[in-house]
Formats: C-alpha cells, structure tokens, sequence
C-alpha cells in the first residue's frame, strides 16, 4: 500500500473529506488530492507530519514503517515541558547505535539551553516517577520531525533571548536617565 492510499484509508475510517484533512492539516487541497492518488509521490516529511497530526496518527504509521519503541526523554526549557520520543525511522537500530543516537540528541538540546533527563522505563522504578509532567505532549513523529522541532525550539529560544537583551538595554538606558 502506498503513502497516499495509508492517507486516504485512514482519512475515510475518521470520516473526513479530503477538504476537511487538508484545512485540519494545513495544507491546499489540491496538494492531498495529488498524494493521495499517487501524482505527488515524495512530499517533504513535514508535509507528511502535518497530515498525519490532523489524522491523529503518526508518521511512521503513514509510511507503513514498523515503529519500535524508543527512549523518552522530557526536555524543560523556558518553563515549558516536553515529551520527546527518539525513534528510528526504517530499520531496527543496534543498542549501541540507539544509545549513540540519544546521546546526540540530548548533546543538541543541552546545547540549545535545555534541561533534559530520561524518563525510566515502566518495567522498573515507580510509576509515579516514570510519569511526565502533566503539560508534556507527544512531540517526535520520526527523526526528521524531531529536527524541525529542534530547529523550531532554537528559534524560539533565540526570540527569547534577544529579547531578553532587549529588555537589559532599555533597563540600562532608564537607569542612566
């Protein structure tokens, strides 16, 4: 089954019109009719990350790849909390290359000014411990997607920062007066 038949198969099990998909999705009509019937057979994976949050499903499950189960991490920023799954997308990854994946991850967004700690597994420990903060959502579709919400978390914490410096000028400029 292809990527835009997974599309329309889960489209119409919701009952959804492709002009309802394509305004939840965000994306022009004629854009998800080409997908779905085959004319746009490569679309970007963001574009594929956005129909698949409208659909309530992910990625992957679009691609028809066999998702495994990653290592969670939650991610504190700004007073934000997040929940990000690190997940291979296609093949199976060796324990050894998972953790160095992680690793990478976790390097990236410390860098970006994040507190991050993984979250224990829910075979050992206490439940209540493994649990996430109450605000975490659900944020890697694939690994691609967690690179635009990297991207898009340092943008943001750029703004903040300029902003930041912004107001210590203006504090100064006042101070001085």
């Amino acid at each position: 089954m292809t990527l835009g038949k997974r599309i329309a198969a889960r489209r119409l099990a919701l009952g959804l019109s492709q002009n309802e998909l394509a305004r939840r999705a965000g994306v022009n009509h004629p854009t998800l009719y080409k997908i779905e019937s085959g004319q746009r057979l490569s679309p970007s994976i963001g574009l594929v990350v956005q129909i698949a949050v409208a659909l309530g499903t992910t990625a992957e499950a679009l691609y028809g790849i066999e998702r495994e189960e990653g290592a969670q991490l939650v991610v504190e920023a700004n007073k934000l909390s997040t929940l990000v799954t690190i997940r291979p997308l296609g093949r199976k990854l060796s324990d050894s290359a998972r953790s160095r994946a992680q690793s990478l991850i976790t390097n990236a967004l410390e860098r970006a000014g994040a507190r991050v700690r993984e979250i224990p597994s829910a075979s050992g420990g206490d439940a209540e411990e493994s649990r996430p903060p109450a605000q975490a959502g659900d944020l890697a579709a694939g690994g691609l997607a967690l690179v635009e919400a990297l991207e898009e978390l340092r943008r943001r914490l750029d703004t903040l920062e300029a902003w930041r410096r912004t107001q210590e000028g203006r504090a100064r400029k006042r101070a001085s007066r």
